[in-house]
């Protein structure tokens, strides 16, 4: 089982909000809130609803249950990465895979 506190704090992070800000979308408190990053607490599950919910993730994910598809949680670089990667032309795709692949190649070869 993942470490949900970690997967509901880096959530949160990855989509740029502060604690603040989701206790004020949310109504949970900040001790509440910080228990459930911290794994000093677990959230009731309409809790745990509302905040997977906000962070745009499905119980799944977190709670790490088999499905067709492997789950994934990506940083921000990598959401970033995808994002650039997939306003490419196909050729382009192409092109940077190879210079990716070639870099990573050189670079693990030291």
């Amino acid at each position: 089982m993942k470490d949900i506190g970690a997967v509901l704090k880096n959530a949160r992070e990855n989509k740029e909000f502060t604690q603040k800000q989701v206790m004020e979308l949310t109504g949970i408190n900040k001790k509440s809130l910080s228990g459930y990053e911290n794994n000093v607490a677990e959230p009731d599950l309409q809790t745990f609803a509302t905040l997977i919910n906000l962070y745009g993730l499905s119980a799944d994910e977190v709670l790490e249950i088999s499905t067709s598809a492997p789950s994934l949680l990506l940083s921000k670089k990598e959401i970033s990465l995808l994002s650039t990667f997939s306003k490419l032309d196909f050729q382009h795709q192409e092109e940077t895979l190879l210079l990716l692949r070639t870099l990573s190649k050189y670079l693990t070869q030291k």
